[in-house]
């Protein structure tokens, strides 16, 4: 990839959409600065920097964000540190610039010529060795939060659904085994229907892909002929965005307790690993919907999708059990709250959160887009499209809901709150 271009005093430089909070390290606060899409690697700026940082809004000249820094700091920011801040950040991808877009487009051809969707979190949120990684799937059923090891598998029914976390391991292991000891102690499915939040949104509701699942315990088998199927029902290109998936988490996290699940339970039985295929499916936002408080459904694009993918499910020989990995709640500093996160907020976010949770599980997909819509999705509740399509998907099942967690970051002063439920 070329170099950075020099800049300019006459540049107005523009971030890109990313995200930013603060982090202790040695003793010293940072900002740390995080790509969802995974085309540019961590970075962490001092609080000065994150000050020069906060204004490059492409409307701003060096000499607007020097005066501003004088303001702030008394003191004189030169038009050569400036340059080369912007060089840097420019280097690593963090501004909207030529070079990024020639970076974008490579990364996005690689990911469509590639076979396989290769595990993006792999060395970050969990082990690369397989031994090693099944000892850490295995304390999130054994610790203090955990719902203990799972039974001998029965020949009992998968779950209908499973509604799981996608945060990160370190903050929601243990509500994971939650989600996931029933279906362990099944039968297991044939095929499983993972529905995912995309962070990043997305052209169309529904972004689509054949590519297999790459794990550490390895290669995830994605049904190519059911997504085909997928796609020539609807009129929208749900491929149009599938570079989406090369980064995103939610999708990932799912897939690998699936296959953590068939390998355990062939471990339990003694029998073969039982084989399994998924259909990922990542959501894009529904907040326009609820903005102008319209169900969703009434739009084509959504409406169409969901009579198709049911169609499908309903036609299918195997058992077929669907997954959403979702989180509930974002709120606080980091999420653009300026309410203090104290118990007593918590507290009332817990208690929306179940009444939320209480809609879900009786497929009440009326007064679960109301209870989100009313105030606007005041609790930023990540996980609304993925589970407003699933109460859409199941018929005649009945929610068990088995955990309801909030972590809270003292760093950013935010907490994210997520949920364990199966549907039978």
């Amino acid at each position: 990839m070329g170099r950075a271009r020099t800049a300019t005093m006459d540049d107005k430089p523009k971030l890109r959409a990313i995200e930013a909070f603060p982090v202790e390290q040695d003793g010293k606060t940072l900002v740390y600065l995080k790509d969802p899409l995974n085309f540019a690697a961590p970075l962490g700026l001092s609080p000065v920097g994150y000050f020069i940082l906060s204004h490059f809004d492409g409307r701003r000249s060096f000499v607007d964000i020097q005066e501003a820094y004088a303001k702030q700091f008394g003191a004189l920011l030169t038009g050569d540190d400036l340059q080369s801040f912007v060089a840097t950040l420019d280097q690593r991808y963090y501004l909207e610039s030529e070079r990024f877009r020639d970076h974008c487009a490579s990364i996005i051809d690689e990911f469509r010529q590639a076979p396989t969707r290769r595990a993006a979190h792999v060395n970050g949120v969990y082990k690369a060795d397989a031994p090693e990684l099944l000892d850490q799937l295995d304390g999130y059923f054994t610790a203090p939060a955990g719902p203990g090891l799972p039974a001998a598998p029965s020949a009992g029914r998968a779950p209908k659904a499973i509604v799981a976390p996608h945060i990160d391991f370190h903050r929601g292991g243990p509500a994971y085994a939650w989600a996931y000891k029933s279906l362990l102690e099944s039968e297991g499915a044939g095929l499983y229907i993972i529905l995912g939040t995309s962070h990043c949104g997305g052209q169309t509701p529904y972004i689509l892909t054949r590519k297999n699942f790459e794990t550490p315990l390895g290669l995830v088998e994605t049904d190519a002929e059911f997504v085909g199927a997928l796609q020539s029902r609807c009129a929208e290109d749900c491929f149009a965005d599938e570079y989406l998936h090369r980064g995103e988490h939610s999708i990932e996290f799912q897939v690998l307790f699936l296959k953590y699940a068939a390998q355990k339970r062939a471990a339990l039985t003694g029998r073969p690993e039982k084989p399994f295929k998924i259909v990922p499916i990542l959501v894009s936002s529904f907040h326009d919907a609820v903005m102008r408080r319209t169900e969703p459904e009434k739009s084509s694009a959504v409406g169409k999708f969901l009579e198709a993918l049911r169609e499908l499910g309903e036609g299918e020989s195997r058992r077929v059990c669907f997954v959403a990995g979702v989180d509930l709640a974002h709120v606080g500093r980091q999420f653009g709250d300026s309410e203090p996160v104290n118990d007593e907020f918590l507290r009332r976010v817990e208690r929306e959160d179940r009444e939320l949770v209480e809609h879900l599980a009786r497929l009440d997909a009326r007064e679960f887009f109301h209870a989100v819509a009313k105030d606007q999705d005041k609790r930023k509740i990540c996980g609304f499209a993925p589970l407003y399509s699933l109460i859409h998907l199941l018929d005649g099942a009945r929610g068990n809901h088995l955990k309801y967690s909030q972590a809270f970051t003292p760093e950013t002063a935010s907490a994210v709150t997520f949920t364990s439920l199966i549907f039978e």
